[in-house]
């Protein structure tokens, strides 16, 4: 009787231990994204291409509002055994309020996801470095894996003929665009009326970018539409639009005016003018003629150190960084990476700091 008593413990131990290592292995992870607009393509691709091969259960939210959630089991191996997965995209709030949330470990009022809960994150994609914002990368034990360059682009609104001949900024003439008010022929227009800037709030890399490239430590003078379309400016205390989708549709209304964004909103009927006699293109970007750009980065905090990925999490970031930058994507036949971003790898420059110098390397 010992020995069947013995037996039954011993077999409920190895079913109990069985259940156990089941439940590990199908441990559900949650990843937390916040960052740019700039990058909104890359990561809902890439999020969509992360259940390739496997099932997504659910997507839920508006690409439009670039907040999203993604739901479903992946069939990548290392991350597979932690299915399922849930991916919890805000590009809404903008990548400098995401490095400040990530290093404070503090979700603030936009750091939400697409059901409105507040959601502290996991990974920051962004253009701008943490100290270009005053974060000590070292100090906030923040680990950067770097993927690829975003390149920016003053628009000007093709709808209007006092802005048409607007067609190059140098870079006096774009740090008085974003500080004053002049009229268009400032700009080389021959036109009269006045052209108005719009431009993005601080939270957003292309702001901190452009300004720092154009040296302009002033604020900014931005101004948005009313109900007839007439200019407004922004008196806020941190001015300008928090995305965008709502940048483009604030340049679009305002006919005689012009913005800031990444080259993928660069869309009709918004068109990019030149900056100090230099076209944007991929090459002049790769070899350094045309600078308004910045590196984009993946940010999170170094294990094991509080607010750290959990193994399970490090797995889903890791495969989604090597779906970003393996050469197959990062590729000219791409339409998703094509003339909206460039390699890291092809830059034949670089850049020490935001903004800085840029400086060849040694096989350029």
């Amino acid at each position: 009787m010992k020995k069947t008593y013995l037996n039954k413990i011993l077999t409920l131990g190895l079913t109990l231990a069985g259940a156990v290592f089941t439940q590990e292995a199908k441990a559900q992870v949650t990843v937390n994204i916040e960052g740019g607009s700039a990058s909104s393509t890359v990561l809902f691709d890439r999020a969509t291409n992360f259940f390739a091969g496997g099932t997504i259960t659910s997507i839920n939210g508006s690409v439009k509002g670039n907040v999203l959630q993604f739901v479903g089991n992946t069939a990548i191996s290392t991350v597979s055994g932690y299915n399922p997965v849930t991916l919890n995209i805000n590009l809404a709030n903008g990548a400098i309020n995401g490095l400040n949330a990530l290093v404070n470990q503090t979700a603030y009022t936009g750091d939400t996801n697409y059901a409105g809960a507040l959601i502290i994150p996991t990974l920051v994609d962004s253009a701008t470095t943490p100290e270009a914002v005053g974060i000590d990368s070292v100090a906030n034990n923040l680990t950067e894996y770097p993927t690829y360059v975003v390149p920016l682009v003053y628009v000007r609104n093709t709808n209007y003929t006092d802005v048409a001949a607007i067609t190059n900024l140098t870079q006096r003439q774009a740090v008085t665009l974003e500080t004053t008010t002049n009229k268009a022929n400032f700009y080389g227009s021959t036109g009269t009326n006045y052209v108005y800037f719009v431009g993005r709030n601080k939270s957003a890399a292309v702001r901190t970018e452009i300004d720092l490239t154009i040296f302009n430590t002033a604020k900014i003078k931005t101004f948005t539409n009313n109900a007839a379309n007439l200019p407004v400016q922004d008196t806020s205390s941190d001015p300008g639009y928090s995305s965008a989708s709502k940048l483009v549709a604030g340049v679009t209304a305002l006919t005689n005016s012009i913005g800031t964004v990444a080259v993928q909103n660069a869309t009709p009927p918004l068109v990019a003018i030149s900056y100090e006699g230099v076209a944007y293109s991929v090459s002049n970007v790769i070899n350094g003629y045309y600078p308004l750009w910045g590196y984009e980065h993946y940010y999170f905090i170094t294990a094991p150190n509080t607010g750290s990925p959990s193994t399970a999490q490090q797995a889903v970031i890791d495969a989604l960084y090597n779906s970003v930058t393996n050469a197959s994507f990062q590729n000219i036949n791409n339409p998703v990476f094509t003339n909206n971003f460039v390699p890291n790898p092809s830059m034949k420059v670089k850049r020490n700091t935001d903004g800085g110098p840029i400086i060849p390397l040694a096989t350029y």
